[in-house]
């Protein structure tokens, strides 16, 4: 009579304690990692000559890969696939390599970020785990899933969210369900750590108050399908950038360092020295209502340092050019700018990542759960005009946008 409930509640407990531990895993190195960063972007704000190191970083990171981390430059889609396809263990050494080459990519000025690399880094430190502990795949699988969540949610102070992501990132049109209890845990205990830590996150402004209206309703739905098309717009160019470097680099280290050349003369000679990095400034400038940004700037730069082989990630980057795309827009109707900005930041990425309810989320754990009902509309816009290829090209479709399902 209680054998089958007793069974389950141990299978419970099995995975809240690892999830602890690999939460705990997460946290700790998330907060390192964002102490390093921010050592690193200070350093370099500090010192403007650093930009003179581009290639240089960007042979250092190539370089990197090519000896020490041969088959690892798949960043977040190795971690994808092997929640797939269980064919290879993630190795430790991805989460020294990660951390190590995200912040020589920032220190030199590369338009990168940060959750990406949290990823791996979380996942290259608990699958061994994973390893010693004999799991079987499907297991395997979860505790990637888990480590997702750890590994995003400590990273951006968004617990929430940080589980969500990781049960909807691999599959495009499903949600992990079965991986739901462990998600949230390490999510929030990685978030805990951090915040134990004395780490500090940045601080975002909160969304103006918004009376829902036909007006704002055309407006937001309206944009959102622009924010799909400009999410549309970095995945291709991010792509076509990375296949002229296969097709046309043989040598791995040359292209980074390419990379870093087109970057340090575009970047000199137009100006864009503050397109570098995260450009937190201009991300919090457009949410507090200026238009001073060019989205279409910062969305090249990045596509440029992610499609060359420099390393950190793409969301924060994205984050940046949909709040200045959302700027533009909302200066274009006569809106709020500010909402319209911080609007566009979650569209934009939900368009990139096919997360459509995890955006949703982190737009009401960073900006306010005032704007929930425009977070959502527009991340399901920009995700319905953003096509099924995103940053993570290793996701599976399990349901196309269309409505059919096809597993």
């Amino acid at each position: 009579m209680f054998k089958e409930p007793l069974t389950r509640a141990l299978h419970v407990a099995r995975w809240v304690a690892l999830a602890i531990v690999v939460g705990i895993i997460s946290g700790l190195l998330s907060a390192a990692f964002i102490e390093s960063l921010t050592w690193s972007t200070n350093t370099r704000v500090d010192n403007s000559w650093f930009i003179w190191t581009l290639p240089i970083a960007g042979l250092i990171v190539g370089a990197s890969y090519h000896y020490l981390g041969r088959g690892l430059e798949r960043g977040s889609n190795l971690l994808i696939d092997e929640i797939h396809s269980h064919s290879e263990w993630v190795p430790f050494r991805i989460a020294p390599l990660v951390f190590i080459t995200s912040v020589v990519s920032h220190l030199a000025g590369g338009s990168t970020g940060r959750e990406g690399a949290a990823l791996q880094i979380a996942a290259g430190a608990t699958d061994p785990i994973s390893k010693r502990l004999g799991l079987n795949p499907a297991d395997r699988s979860l505790m990637l899933i888990t480590a997702i969540a750890g590994g995003f949610g400590s990273i951006a102070g968004v617990p929430i969210a940080g589980a969500v992501f990781a049960l909807e990132v691999q599959r495009v049109g499903r949600i992990r369900y079965e991986a739901l209890v462990p998600a949230f845990v390490a999510s929030f205990v990685g978030h805990a750590v951090v915040r134990g830590l004395g780490v500090n996150y940045t601080i975002y402004p909160q969304i103006p108050d918004v009376t829902w209206s036909p007006t704002i309703a055309w407006q937001i739905s309206l944009f959102g399908l622009v924010a799909g098309l400009i999410a549309l717009t970095f995945v291709r160019l991010t792509q076509f950038i990375r296949g002229l470097m296969k097709k046309y680099v043989a040598w791995y280290p040359a292209r980074p360092l390419i990379g870093g050349i087109i970057l340090l003369v575009l970047i000199t000679a137009c100006g864009w020295r503050d397109y570098q990095g995260f450009s937190f400034p201009l991300m919090l400038s457009a949410m507090n209502g200026a238009t001073s940004g060019h989205f279409e700037v910062k969305l090249l730069l990045t596509a440029i340092t992610i499609g060359t082989g420099f390393v950190g990630g793409e969301v924060i980057p994205l984050l940046t050019t949909g709040a200045l795309a959302g700027a533009t827009f909302g200066s274009l109707v006569g809106g709020n700018i500010a909402v319209f900005a911080i609007v566009g930041a979650v569209a934009v990425l939900a368009g990139a990542t096919n997360t459509p309810l995890a955006c949703a989320l982190i737009g009401i754990e960073l900006f306010g759960g005032g704007g929930a009902i425009l977070f959502a509309v527009a991340c399901v816009a920009a995700y319905a005009t953003s096509g099924h290829t995103g940053i993570y090209h290793a996701q599976k479709v399990s349901a196309h946008k269309s409505g059919e399902v096809t597993s």
